[in-house]
């Protein structure tokens, strides 16, 4: 341990370290009736501890990377530090993956019965899909979806028959494909701390992001594909906020908006990447990209509308179907704190430490410390815990958080480039250990 452990790290770790003892308390102790209605709360997971040989890759890349993650970190050409960052971060999820064995951890995780494989059969053509597709939401409906497909919008079944046709369907291919695309939301990421001038944080914070604990769901659920596709969504419009005035920052500004449009049909919950991406315009202190990327998201929605599938009735037939569900069991009461309990536990310690240092490196400075230069990685993570607070709020999503919200997540990772430079390296020690026992101990429920 540092000699010099600073006292808002501290606080901060003991707040957050209670809060997830006091979740997975609260069942056995007999709060809330008992019963919230989950195998291990605040977790979709059971305790079950499995030791796999293939976990030799990730602790081997952990060893490396905080070995000499940090040094490269300063050192390399940005082109070269992100590619590398990508190249690990994709070594470390499908070690993770692996410290389970390839059945359970590559094959079974899109294999459920719940999940959008089991409708790929039903899909005759998207026109016929896109307008029927609200008809089989509700529970209560003869042929009802999968789980994940009545809880999601068109988008990712008709992905999923995509990749069926051309030959990568199954759980196993659909799967590798699904945790690839899943697995470059840690470049947007970089990409966007960069273009909104904080390239130093970015730099501070590749190597957590390359060994973040939140891959360990991006490699077991569609999830990470969502938070991959929304990240790029955030990371055009960054780059259109600082492009030259004219036409490439508009062009920019419309790519975005069809990227960050195409995801709310991806997940309903990605409407919540707004706060995110105000966080980008604010930290480029740039307006413009707003209008064309909002009419290019607008231009997404009424493509679906005239194809036959309407947002918003299928978002509110979802609120329906999660009542009839799981969603009136489980208490609000609890799951209000419990998710955050969660949210910790995919973070990882180092996260909430950071965290603890920016809000105390806030406090000293006050308005200087929001309006100097290299405010980039504070506004995006700003608007990342917006989104996860709007979520919490709205009850519509009580558990499970720990994969749904990875869209908001990796947006709080790059707080570790508040951490002591001194202190980074241990930190980065803590949060693969924590990711290893993670993986070791809990067998997650997808």
């Amino acid at each position: 341990m540092p000699r010099r452990f600073p006292v808002a790290e501290s606080v901060a770790v003991v707040l957050v370290g209670t809060l997830i003892v006091l979740a997975f308390g609260a069942e056995s102790w007999g709060w809330f009736g008992g019963d919230v209605y989950q195998w291990l709360p605040p977790l979709s997971a059971n305790r079950e501890t499995a030791w796999h040989g293939w976990l030799a890759l990730p602790v081997g890349l952990a060893v490396a990377t905080v070995a000499y993650g940090p040094r490269l970190a300063e050192t390399l050409p940005w082109g070269r530090l992100v590619g590398l960052t990508w190249v690990v971060g994709v070594g470390w999820g499908l070690g993770l993956a692996l410290g389970r064995g390839y059945q359970e951890g590559i094959v079974a995780p899109l294999a459920s019965e719940d999940e959008y494989l089991v409708d790929v059969p039903r899909v005759d053509g998207f026109g016929d899909l896109l307008r029927t597709y609200t008809d089989f939401i509700l529970l209560a409906v003869d042929d009802q979806w999968a789980t994940h497909n009545s809880g999601h919008p068109p988008l990712p079944l008709m992905f999923y028959t995509v990749l069926d046709r051309v030959g990568l369907g199954g759980s196993e291919g659909s799967g590798l494909v699904t945790a690839l695309i899943g697995s470059t939301v840690v470049v947007a990421v970089l990409v966007a701390l960069r273009a909104v001038g904080d390239e130093e944080r970015a730099r501070a914070a590749a190597p957590f992001l390359a060994l973040s604990p939140l891959a360990i769901w991006v490699w077991i659920s569609a999830d990470g594909m969502f938070a991959a596709v929304a990240a790029f969504g955030i990371a055009l419009l960054a780059v259109s906020a600082v492009a030259p005035s004219g036409a490439r920052s508009a062009a920019l500004a419309i790519a975005a908006g069809l990227v960050l449009g195409i995801g709310i049909f991806l997940s309903y919950g990605l409407l919540l990447m707004g706060p995110v991406a105000l966080g980008v315009l604010v930290a480029a202190r740039r307006w413009r990209p707003l209008v064309p990327a909002a009419l290019a998201a607008l231009a997404v929605v009424g493509v679906f509308a005239a194809l036959g599938f309407w947002w918003y009735e299928g978002q509110q037939l979802l609120v329906l179907r999660y009542y009839e569900g799981k969603g009136f069991d489980r208490p609000y009461g609890y799951w209000v704190w419990g998710n955050l309990a969660a949210v910790a536990i995919a973070l990882g310690p180092a996260v909430w430490a950071a965290a603890g240092a920016a809000i105390a490196r806030l406090r000293h400075e006050g308005r200087r410390a929001v309006t100097a230069g290299r405010s980039g990685a504070g506004w995006l993570a700003t608007g990342g815990a917006l989104a996860i607070v709007a979520a919490d709020v709205s009850g519509l999503s009580k558990s499970e958080v720990e994969r749904i919200w990875l869209p908001f997540l990796f947006w709080l990772v790059p707080l570790t480039a508040w951490l002591l430079p001194g202190q980074r390296r241990w930190w980065l020690a803590v949060q693969a250990v924590w990711a290893v026992g993670l993986c070791v101990l809990f067998r997650t429920t997808w």
